[in-house]
């Protein structure tokens, strides 16, 4: 059997799910009684209703009810709401989050959904939905890590393509940035080093040490997770990374006195920014005569395979849902091809669907995004604002003195295990 075959299979194999779950809704008499699934999530409220209406708008079996809750209160609303058992049927969770949902998720067997087929609908980040006991959340949404870049300054440095791999940065700051007799900075040729004035500073390390062959977080010889910040290889990734903060060497290009670094971007005193594809339609509106353009996030020279950090979010059922039976429905139509195609419309972000993703489109914005889904990764997180605070101690500890990178990775990697219990 070809891959297409096998894609198209696990495509049907949502609707054939779909339809004998169903069933369940049939009371007594033959006669279908509507039953409502609610999910709870921080995507945009117009954007899921919309979905709902395209999905469920004409079902006399099924009604769907949204609320959107800010991405900074929603683990705490939901966990308070199951506490006195008012919580919804279904989340959309962010796999940053899952760690911390883990126990609260009803998985979907490997018997009803198997997990070749899992992987050959959707990207590789999607992995991480895949344990032990079985699927504990089908992708929805994909959010990729990309390169934003000011066009003229580029060009007035002479350079003709935008950077591919970290060695062009060594010289960017030569040729772009500009500081006066005190060394202070006018203009920055890339945002790396500091943490707190770099917005997406954890996912842009991150992007960094999953480069580099540290997965963050690992299996151990017991199946139990431990951190990998100390393994060979991350020192230089944050050696390199600090670099750019340090004064004293010719990549100095960024501080911790500048404005937050999508600031800098957008007022033209930033080359270039690391950034996430949603954030494309902002930067437009916040400067409209800003040149600029959007390329891959950049990778080592010596790198057989691209990777970025992605912002994936799927949907999961509760093991509190009313109805699982009802609720596994709409997820697994949720997760569907025709979800994922309309929510791509709907929110210009790639499509989490291989079969939707292998239709390049011509528009080159796009086209980043699409290449950047294949390559996103990510990592199982057991708190992300404990872990923030661990990556900026890290980071602030090497670009202060205070700490040499392996010291600093090394206490990183046991504050991390310490979240982890």
């Amino acid at each position: 059997m070809n891959s297409f075959q096998t894609i198209i299979l696990g495509v049907f194999g949502f609707f054939i799910i779909a339809g004998l779950l169903a069933v369940a809704m049939v009371k007594q008499g033959g006669d279908a009684q509507k039953v409502t699934v609610t999910i709870w999530g921080s995507r945009p409220r117009v954007e899921v209703q919309n979905l709902i209406a395209n999905l469920y708008g004409k079902s006399e079996t099924v009604g769907v009810s949204y609320r959107e809750i800010g991405e900074a209160n929603f683990d705490q609303t939901v966990i308070e709401a199951l506490a006195v058992d008012k919580g919804p049927d279904l989340i959309l969770l962010p796999l940053e989050l899952l760690l911390r949902y883990r126990d609260k998720i009803r998985p979907v067997p490997y018997d009803k959904y198997t997990q070749r087929t899992f992987q050959d609908t959707f990207i590789q980040e999607g992995d991480h939905f895949l344990q032990a006991d079985g699927i504990v959340a089908f992708p929805l949404v994909l959010d990729p890590l990309i390169m934003y870049f000011n066009r003229d300054f580029l060009d007035e440095a002479g350079i003709t393509t935008p950077p591919k791999y970290w060695d062009e940065f060594l010289t960017l700051a030569r040729d772009i940035s500009v500081k006066d007799e005190t060394g202070n900075l006018s203009r920055s040729a890339v945002a790396l080093g500091e943490y707190r004035n770099i917005l997406s500073a954890k996912e842009i390390l991150s992007a960094l040490f999953l480069q580099s062959g540290s997965s963050i977080f690992g299996l151990s010889s017991t199946g139990n997770l431990r951190g990998t910040l100390t393994q060979e290889g991350t020192s230089a990734v944050l050696d390199f990374y600090t670099e750019f903060a340090n004064p004293l060497k010719p990549v100095y290009s960024w501080n911790r006195s500048l404005p937050l670094s999508k600031e800098q971007f957008t007022a033209s005193e930033l080359a270039i920014y690391f950034g996430f594809g949603s954030e494309y339609t902002e930067i437009q509106r916040t400067n409209p005569n800003l040149n600029f353009d959007v390329g891959l996030f950049p990778r080592p020279r010596n790198a057989t395979v691209g990777i970025t950090y992605g912002k994936l979010t799927g949907v999961a059922m509760l093991r509190s849902a009313r109805n699982p039976s009802v609720a596994l429905q709409v997820a697994l139509t949720l997760g569907s091809p025709q979800a994922a195609g309309f929510l791509h419309k709907e929110n210009g972000l790639p499509p989490v669907h291989r079969s939707l993703l292998s239709d390049k489109p011509a528009d080159p914005f796009l086209a980043v995004l699409y290449d950047s889904a294949s390559r996103s990764r990510g990592f199982l997180d057991p708190n992300p604002a404990v872990s923030g605070e661990i990556f900026r101690t890290m980071v602030e500890s090497v670009t202060s003195g205070r700490a040499r990178s392996p010291q600093a990775l090394g206490k990183a990697n046991q504050e991390l295990q310490s979240a982890l219990r």
